[in-house]
């Protein structure tokens, strides 16, 4: 109650104020009527009521707000101070929005994308399961349908298991034809995830079987913005890639953690020869699995390990044993959330620690500049002592003064965050899709919060201290201005200044490193002519079932495309070049148990047609490509592979006539897969995939769900795009278009998260080294204000204004210095933790060493010589006259 009449408090001093005036109104009327003079009735009333001041005060020292008063007091003193001094003012608040504001931004990205638990009860205890060859260099591969069903039955430390495959469809073929992508999924997935429905039903393992498939479970996000949150959506029927689908239920916003892009769910179906025991090493989905509580992530490995070695010892077939050894076989599993971020973890935990890099640096140049304002106010401040002001008010003004500068800096900084989350959100879901959109929440709120009252209690400390240790009445009457003193302080600032340099330094480092990388990266010849190829692909629906028919349209397709102006070669592939999702294939090869490393061949597998070398501009180095006749019945299977795969297992040989392939009985020389041609590598994987899997090459036969079409021109992207759409439809109006692109567009997106890296270390780097060499000028720039008496006795007595120079410039170099062999040897420390982000650039590259040292050498010299040829105009008879 006390607390709220604090803002009542003018109503309250006005009735104070009344009662006793009114008080001394009746003792004068009293006295009136006993025959007083009214002036001497007055004079003798307030007499007798006593000192109205010191009454006044003891009656506000009654409502037990005083405290609260003085702070209240203290912040509008400390906001005119600050007023007063705009260009300290904006300097430290930008300089704290900017530290404050890139923490909260790393930390929301780091919080949404790896520590944030998934919305689904004891979470962590929820894991995927998967092999790994690590020694065939497959370290991820999926599971089959016969692994999903054993471990049900027999590994007893889990509460279930769920398959769960990535599933592409064609919607909208009436009007407008896409491509969607979804997910198929077994029945228990639901239950794994301890999850309800929004809306309707879920399916049941009943339905996980052909036939009874053909149901959907809606996300919640697509019902919204296809259905408009109708609840009569249930029931409806949808047309998919030419197949109808009964609509039965509505998944809640949760489920979408798992994986943003997929917007509806099918059944897990799959065909009784899946389930043999043969089928075991097949990779069909990604497998999902919930731990038991209190059962340990290791113990549920060892338990899986165990089904996987009695399968192991019972496989009857010698090569396949051998496949699983030399492939260094083996089970492993790991929590989801950590398997969905593996490959952005190391990054983010370096940009977070980046920007508590420059928070701590800018926590120190505020420091810095908290300190030299303080020396400077030691008059005013001696002056408020001697007119009564006690040390503990005068400390208490100082860290009021400071926590207005940090929740400035804090909001500020706040503002920033939630402008570059906005930005952030548009590449987050691309890098890794199994996340949602990252927001600001309260745990970020919280820790910006805590983060404040640190910066606040560090930058108000360091002048309270310095003030409760100085004897401020004999500062008063010494004088602070142009005297050589405050040694102390200047030390201090000195040791200050050496700390900013050397984590600059290491920032710099960083930044210097992810830039050679990345123009590593950059200068990668891909193999291919990249800026001259349009891409599109085209998904087939249910129509397309017989391969002849198929190809037949394909044919049509490309001939159509051949029509376009412009277009100087066509050609098409199985798969997106520069995407990705190459599948993995073991080619054994006639004559050899094994390949390179005592593993068998391994090579990322692609299906082209003929004249996809010439259109993708890929050179052939030996034999031939592929032909027509290649695709004739009968024709002898052919394989055209690239260099890499040619030195790695066909050293000092060539590998052309090379027989590839598992022996069949009875199988005639002229049916065995053959060798045809070898090509210039191209990284069609990507730029990165420097010393990866080999690549081979295979004619496509027009099967599959779909294809790509590379067309070699020179007219514009969106051109190009229209003219294909055109096309197409004057084939199969139903079949959509997606993926449009350059290949140079996917190589740019390819390196997007390396570039964006870049960007937000570089950034981070830059502003340590603008405050970097604030630091240095602004010590600099106050140690010459200080010395102004020295430096005019110096110059009286015969110092050139070279020496002065000089003089000021070896300090600030001394401890740009000291700070810089700081810097290096923990640069050195730290920048190992960098490795698996650098791309054929060292931890310890002495270019980036030497580079950053340089440059961040020659802005501290330029800091340093702005005060010093200041120093150097100080007139010696102006500079005495002051004093």
């Amino acid at each position: 109650m006390k607390f709220l009449r604090f803002f009542q408090r003018k109503k309250i001093e006005m009735e104070m104020n009344e009662e006793m005036q009114r008080h001394v109104e009746l003792q004068t009327e009293r006295r009136i009527k006993d025959g007083m003079h009214p002036a001497d009735a007055r004079c003798a009333a307030l007499r007798e009521f006593g000192n109205v001041a010191v009454i006044q005060e003891e009656c506000r020292d009654q409502r037990g707000w005083m405290w609260l008063e003085n702070i209240w007091r203290d912040v509008h003193f400390s906001f005119r101070s600050l007023r007063r001094s705009p260009g300290f003012s904006v300097a430290v608040i930008i300089t704290l929005a900017l530290c404050i504001g890139a923490n909260s931004t790393i930390f929301s990205v780091l919080y949404g994308l790896i520590l944030k638990p998934l919305p689904f009860h004891d979470a962590g205890q929820l894991v995927e399961v998967y092999n790994s060859l690590l020694k065939g260099g497959q370290p991820k591969r999926m599971n089959s349908v016969v692994q999903y069903v054993d471990y049900k039955a027999n590994a007893d430390l889990f509460t279930g298991f769920a398959l769960w495959r990535a599933w592409t469809f064609n919607i909208g073929e009436e009007s407008d034809p896409d491509r969607g992508i979804g997910a198929r999924v077994t029945a228990d997935y639901f239950v794994l995830l301890g999850m309800q429905p929004l809306l309707g039903r879920f399916y049941t393992m009943e339905e996980c079987a052909p036939g009874r498939d053909h149901v959907l479970v809606l996300t919640q996000s697509f019902w919204e913005k296809t259905y408009h949150a109708d609840p009569s959506a249930i029931g409806r029927e949808i047309r998919l890639s030419g197949e109808l689908f009964t609509i039965i239920g509505v998944a809640p916003r949760s489920l979408e953690s798992f994986n943003t892009d997929t917007v509806l769910l099918k059944p897990f179906e799959w065909q009784p020869e899946q389930a043999n025991p043969q089928s075991r090493l097949s990779a069909m989905a990604t497998m999902y699995a919930r731990v038991k509580t209190g059962v340990a992530l290791t113990a549920a490995r060892v338990q899986l390990a165990t089904l996987e070695k009695r399968f192991h010892d019972n496989v009857a077939d010698h090569a396949t044993r051998d496949y699983l050894d030399r492939g260094g076989y083996q089970i492993a599993l790991g929590q989801v959330r950590a398997e969905q971020t593996k490959s952005v973890r190391t990054g983010l935990l370096l940009l977070q620690g980046g920007a508590l890099f420059v928070l701590l640096l800018g926590c120190v140049n505020v420091a810095n500049l908290m300190l030299a304002r303080a020396n400077s106010r030691q008059t005013e401040l001696a002056v408020r002592q001697a007119l009564g002001g006690g040390r503990v008010a005068l400390a208490r003004q100082l860290l009021v003064e400071g926590v207005l500068l940090a929740v400035s800096g804090a909001a500020l900084g706040l503002a920033l965050t939630w402008t570059s989350l906005r930005v952030i959100n548009t590449y987050t879901t691309s890098i890794v899709r199994e996340v949602q959109p990252v927001g600001l929440d309260a745990s970020i709120l919280t820790s910006t919060l805590l983060i404040s009252l640190a910066v606040a209690l560090m930058i108000g400390l360091l002048p309270v201290l310095r003030i409760w240790r100085l004897n401020l009445l004999e500062a008063m009457r010494s004088g602070a201005r142009g005297t050589t003193g405050s040694g102390n302080i200047r030390s201090i600032s000195s040791l200050l200044v050496t700390a900013q340099v050397a984590l600059a330094l290491v920032l710099l480092v960083g930044a210097g490193l992810l830039m050679r990388s990345f123009a590593k990266v950059m200068a990668i010849n891909p193999g291919f002519d990249a800026t001259r190829i349009v891409h599109g692909r085209v998904a087939f629906n249910t129509a397309y079932m017989n391969p002849t028919s198929t190809q037949a349209v394909l044919d049509q397709v490309i001939t159509k495309m051949r029509e376009i102006p412009g277009a100087e070669s066509v050609s098409y592939s199985s798969h997106m070049p520069v995407a990705g999702g190459f599948p993995l294939a073991t080619i054994p090869i006639r004559g050899t148990v094994q390949g390179k490393d005592d593993t068998f061949p391994v090579g990322r597998w692609i299906a082209v047609s003929p004249d996809f070398f010439k259109t993708m501009g890929i050179r052939l180095i030996e034999g031939r490509g592929f032909t027509e006749a290649d695709g004739l019945p009968h024709a002898r299977p052919a394989f055209v592979v690239d260099r890499r795969f040619a030195e790695r297992y066909f050293p000092g040989r060539s590998a052309i006539g090379e027989m590839m392939g598992t022996p069949n009985p009875g199988q005639k020389q002229e049916e065995i897969p053959v060798i045809v041609g070898v090509v210039e590598n191209a990284r069609l994987n990507g730029l990165e995939d420097q010393g990866g899997q080999p690549f081979i090459y295979a004619l496509a036969d027009g099967g599959g769900g779909g294809f790509s079409i590379e067309i070699r021109t020179m007219r514009p992207f969106a051109e190009m795009i229209a003219s294909m759409r055109t096309k197409l439809r004057s084939v199969d109006p139903t079949l959509p278009l997606y993926q449009t692109c350059t290949l140079q567009m996917n190589l740019d997106w390819a390196a997007a998260d390396r570039r964006g890296m870049l960007w937000l270390l570089g950034a981070f780097a830059g502003v340590a080294l603008l405050l970097s060499a604030v630091g240095i000028y602004g010590m600099l720039a106050y140690d010459v204000t200080q010395r102004t008496k020295e430096i005019g006795i110096r110059s009286a007595i015969g110092a050139t204004r070279g020496q002065i120079v000089a003089m000021i410039l070896t300090q600030g170099l001394w401890k740009t210095g000291a700070g810089l062999v700081l810097g290096l040897g923990a640069a050195l420390f730290l920048s190992r933790y960098m490795r698996s982000l650098l791309f054929e650039v060292p931890p310890t590259d002495p270019l980036a060493f030497a580079g950053v040292s340089l440059l961040l050498l020659i802005v501290a010299l330029i800091a340093c010589w702005l005060p010093a040829r200041r120093a150097a105009k100080v007139d010696p008879v102006i500079a005495l006259r002051a004093e």
